[in-house]
């Protein structure tokens, strides 16, 4: 019996080992994160040629693919931020492991939009005049997250879809609040209570969902910049702080696709037959969410070959919107899907590059100097 108890007990630890093993490694992550980047990248190109007014392919319930996608970015920078949290104890380690993997590539984008951008497609200047304080400017709001989506004057400015270079970089000064307030709650206590996060993560829900409802019905707000800034940051904060609480009860959370087969149900129904609210967007995102959130955390094994890739999903984000910017002013006469099918690729290429020859490097040492393992 004695035998039998301590064989038991073997295998319990055994099992909890591999769980903790399946949990740290999170095989699926990076191949997720980029299929979410590339629906994001998709939904951007196939509005280009069309429009900014035109609704992305792939619209779902009256929302864009990037919509859900940006979404799903901040819900799995959540997830990885309180993990993150609960292994190193440390806000500083957080902050200094996100500095480490975003701002090489930022910063080589950067470099890359003043040296090369600027020469071959903005506009010529007049005799004298010189771009270097704008170039600086442009260079330190962007690095900084001051002002991410920053305008450069003369890139552009004939292109089929007028806007920044920068594409979704305005989300990073949003990942960088989120990061900084996820550091503070950590060091005084307010994010090591589960019910806590819950509460939060459903108080931030509810207050973004009475914004809009109120946005929605006083059209005049359109011009209070603080009070859309607050709908814009509530939007990716519900959805970050969602992504802390599948982490804090990933272990009590049941791992069945009728969950999110039941959330997106709820959301159709909702848009089909019901009055329109915020919460169709919101149970929708929930419910790819959780999608995400099971692909990422399975332990079923990775094919060979994915588990061989290299995680490009911040090369990714930063190249897909200037990729096809860039090409659609080559080739104006592309339609969305060749657009995709040509800027895809060259964004894939730039991410690599990135990531092999500065990305990776930095990152590495910054992990190896500070002792935070990776994800």
């Amino acid at each position: 019996m004695t035998q039998m108890n301590a064989h038991m007990q073997m295998n319990n630890h055994k099992g909890q080992m591999n769980d903790h093993k399946g949990q740290r490694h999170l095989a699926g992550l990076g191949p997720v994160r980029m299929l979410v980047i590339a629906l994001i990248a998709f939904g951007y190109a196939s509005t280009m040629p069309r429009g900014p007014q035109s609704a992305e392919y792939l619209n779902i319930f009256g929302y864009d693919p990037s919509w859900y996608g940006i979404q799903m970015i901040f819900m799995i920078s959540g997830f990885l931020a309180l993990r993150s949290l609960r292994r190193h104890g440390s806000g500083l380690k957080l902050l200094a492991s996100r500095l480490a993997r975003n701002a090489p590539t930022v910063i080589v984008f950067a470099l890359l939009v003043i040296a090369v951008l600027f020469p071959l497609f903005s506009a010529p200047l007049a005799a004298g005049e010189t771009r270097l304080s704008q170039h600086l400017l442009y260079f330190i709001k962007v690095v900084l997250c001051i002002e991410p989506n920053i305008i450069t004057p003369g890139l552009l400015d004939n292109a089929l879809y007028m806007c920044v270079i920068q594409g979704g970089l305005w989300t990073f000064r949003w990942g960088l609040i989120a990061f900084i307030a996820t550091a503070i709650l950590w060091a005084v206590g307010g994010l090591r209570n589960a019910r806590l996060l819950a509460i939060l993560t459903l108080g931030a829900t509810l207050v973004y969902a009475a914004l809009v409802v109120y946005v929605g019905a006083n059209p005049q707000t359109s011009d209070n910049g603080m009070l859309q800034a607050a709908v814009v940051g509530l939007r990716l904060g519900w959805a970050y702080l969602a992504g802390m609480y599948l982490f804090a009860y990933r272990r009590r959370l049941r791992r069945s696709f009728f969950i999110p087969a039941g959330l997106l149900a709820i959301a159709a129904m909702q848009f089909y037959f019901l009055r329109w609210t915020p919460f169709i967007e919101i149970t929708a995102t929930l419910g790819f969410g959780y999608v995400v959130f099971l692909a990422m955390t399975s332990r079923t094994p990775v094919p060979a070959f994915m588990g061989r890739m290299p995680d490009l999903s911040l090369g990714l984000y930063v190249y897909n919107w200037p990729a096809a910017q860039i090409t659609l002013l080559l080739i104006p006469s592309l339609t969305p899907y060749p657009l995709f099918a040509i800027s895809f690729p060259v964004t894939i290429i730039l991410s690599y590059l990135t990531w092999v020859l500065v990305s990776r490097k930095i990152n590495m040492g910054v992990r190896n100097r500070l002792e935070i393992k990776p994800a």
